[in-house]
């Protein structure tokens, strides 16, 4: 009898192990908003969040890309919401400036890496109307760029920041709000629009809205305002005419997703194709289907034929070369090629050295 009552308990503490699994991992992505009908007026930029500089780095130095991830991204992790709204009395309220500033850290880390202008602040005005949005879809369970009066707790302000920013929610918390766009899952989100809006090289002015679960509200959700004023700015400069995710250079495996981009302004990736290699043999590769509207046009594509909701395995100093051929820019067809090396940041520096020997 103690021993059917044990393997019992046993059996009972494994399933709800797994329900927690569950329960934690439960993240909805919405379809990401399109290029706004008109441009946004001139923020008055005396009530802006600031990030604490602007970043760079040069991902094919290992170390820096090293410290950035631990600085900027493990740095991210850990600090309290403090949110001072209530979703009964639909109190949108506000979050603490700490939190705003780890946030901030993220997305700019995502930007760093990607090679454009890293020195994205928050606007206070957008994050008001975005804490809006998010207690919208945290009270009503919903994900909409278009939500109407029906909805509980429902503003203009909050629709407003509904149709200009990503949105996201999760059961019962979220995290790393930043690396959930830059992902994109979902079957929706095969354009990667979520990304492109992170990774748009004009942008230089974003908001955030975030709501945490409650008793009977069981959705947090987070909104980040994606459009200011320089959305039709001249094109900055970028460490290289495209922009990739992942990268060129040596990347960390935790911000490698299933879904790979390489964007190019104004390119027509119609007729465009993708090939990998990985560590010099050829790799199978998915392409999305292209889609235009959503931040710079871009080409997506899936390596190894991994779902879009996987989580890419720890790996160390593997090499993948990919080649974008008969991309249209200008009329001309062109093709490039380039580099990314996974890696995990807690291995010992000693790995490195002796691969960065090894393949001089």
């Amino acid at each position: 009898m103690k021993k059917m009552m044990y393997h019992l308990f046993c059996l009972i503490g494994c399933l709800c192990m797994l329900s927690l699994t569950a329960f934690s991992e439960t993240i909805q992505l919405g379809i990401p908003p399109t290029f706004p009908a008109t441009p946004l007026p001139q923020e008055d930029i005396g009530t802006i969040t600031r990030a604490t500089r602007a970043l760079s780095v040069n991902p094919q130095n290992w170390q820096a890309s090293r410290d950035l991830y631990y600085s900027h991204y493990v740095g991210s992790e850990g600090v309290a919401m403090g949110w001072t709204g209530n979703h009964v009395s639909c109190t949108a309220g506000t979050t603490t400036q700490a939190f705003k500033d780890v946030m901030l850290l993220e997305l700019n880390y995502f930007r760093a890496m990607a090679g454009i202008p890293a020195g994205v602040t928050f606007f206070n005005e957008y994050n008001n109307k975005d804490q809006q949005t998010a207690l919208m879809i945290s009270v009503n369970g919903q994900l909409s760029h278009d939500p109407d009066s029906s909805w509980t707790c429902y503003t203009e302000e909050g629709k407003e920041g509904a149709g200009k920013s990503n949105i996201r929610m999760g059961y019962p918390t979220l995290t790393h709000n930043i690396a959930g766009y830059m992902k994109d899952k979902g079957s929706s989100n095969s354009a990667a629009g979520h990304r492109r809006w992170v990774l748009y090289p004009q942008t230089q002015l974003m908001g955030t809205g975030d709501v945490p679960s409650a008793p009977g509200y069981q959705w947090a959700a987070n909104a980040l305002w994606v459009f200011d004023s320089h959305t039709w700015d001249p094109r900055p400069t970028t460490r290289e005419e495209y922009v990739a995710w992942p990268p060129p250079g040596y990347v960390p495996y935790q911000v490698i997703y299933p879904r790979w981009s390489f964007a190019y302004a104004s390119a027509n990736f119609g007729s465009a194709t993708v090939t990998m290699t990985q560590n010099g043999s050829p790799i199978s590769v998915t392409q999305e289907t292209y889609v235009t509207g959503y931040g710079e046009n871009t080409l997506v594509w899936r390596p190894l034929g991994m779902a879009d909701d996987a989580t890419w395995p720890s790996e160390h100093l593997v090499t993948y070369t990919v080649s974008v051929s008969n991309v249209l820019i200008g009329g001309s067809p062109r093709s490039f090629t380039y580099t990314v090396i996974v890696f995990d940041p807690a291995q010992p520096v000693s790995s490195m050295d002796n691969y960065l020997l090894w393949t001089k």
